[in-house]
């Protein structure tokens, strides 16, 4: 059932709806680190990376719940959020607070089978990084619940932050130091996918009602949002660009081949901007996951940034790209 159907969900099906648990596709993010330091052919890396995840989704959905309890005044006032199950109160307050407890406490024994493989005096934070990046996300996600979420600007970099701190995570549970690019690239494409679903939101409701609904959309204008939404995504773009073009990155990988998959992260940015435009959805999740070409996208994408990892410093195909002059 999707929010625009009528409400009929009780009970534990109302729980799980609230969790929504569709939202846990955002924690792909936490395996790029996987992707991007070549440990994706280690049956060990690819373990502690699920483990992580299957941490953070119930970690996610614990927040989400307790987000929808803090917002069930607000949401009742929005066309769409108020069909969610504790907003029309087809799941109670005590109830989902309860449950989130569960999740929050299951998640975080997750958190802590892995880190305990992890540990390891020599390596930063002690190997303990997959615990501190998942208590640095708790901690902003509470203070996003209860004070963060009322600030325009504050609340969509705290939304992004979340994405890079997934990432991090993502890089602690296997033990590998994480780019500075990943975390830059990661910043600017979530923080425009953000300020897409904030457009969205004022978009689909009448002048003064979406600042009823969420506070901090009292800040935003259409103008300045376009201009936001230009701005973000050019640096996504550009970020990426240089992430491809780095010496570092050359270096790890042993060539610039990186650079072919440019066209993709360009594609994909654009489409999903216009994508956000035409269908006025303020859930950018279900955008994304309802759109076929997005993952076929996203399938290249993974696929031919594996192949470039894994062969591209082959002597027959690494000299095709000059890459002397940028490594000196």
């Amino acid at each position: 059932m999707t929010e625009n159907e009528q409400p009929t969900r009780r009970g534990i099906a109302a729980f799980v709806e609230a969790a929504r648990p569709i939202h846990w596709t955002k924690n792909v993010f936490m395996a790029a680190p996987l992707l991007f330091s070549g440990r994706f052919n280690e049956p060990r890396a690819w373990a502690e990376c699920l483990l992580a995840v299957a941490a953070f989704c119930l970690l996610g959905s614990g927040m989400y719940l307790i987000n929808d309890v803090c917002d069930r005044r607000q949401d009742q006032a929005h066309p769409v959020k108020r069909r969610r199950p504790i907003a029309s109160g087809r799941l109670s307050a005590p109830a989902a607070v309860a449950g989130a407890c569960v999740l929050l406490a299951a998640g975080l024994a997750l958190v802590l089978a892995v880190a305990r493989t992890t540990w390891d005096t020599s390596q930063a934070l002690h190997g303990a990084g997959l615990l501190v990046w998942t208590v640095c996300y708790l901690v902003m996600n509470l203070l996003y619940s209860f004070w963060l979420k009322r600030h325009a600007i504050v609340d969509v970099l705290v939304v992004a932050m979340g994405f890079v701190l997934r990432a991090m995570a993502g890089a602690a549970a296997i033990a590998v130091p994480i780019s500075p690019w990943l975390v830059v690239c990661t910043l600017t494409l979530c923080l425009f996918i953000a300020l897409a679903k904030r457009r969205a939101e004022i978009d689909e409701m009448p002048a003064g009602q979406a600042g009823q609904a969420r506070p901090a959309n009292r800040g935003y204008r259409k103008e300045t949002l376009e201009h936001m939404l230009g701005v973000s995504a050019g640096l996504a773009i550009v970020t990426y660009c240089l992430y491809c073009l780095a010496p570092r990155t050359i270096a790890h990988i042993g060539s610039g081949h990186m650079v072919w998959t440019i066209p993709l992260v360009i594609y994909g940015t654009f489409r999903h901007y216009r994508n956000s435009q035409v269908q006025a959805a303020s859930d950018a999740v279900s955008v994304l996951v309802g759109d076929r070409i997005m993952w076929l996208v996203g399938l290249a994408y993974v696929v031919l940034t594996g192949l470039i990892i894994k062969f591209g410093s082959f002597p027959a195909v690494r000299d095709i790209l000059d890459i002397g002059e940028t490594l000196r």
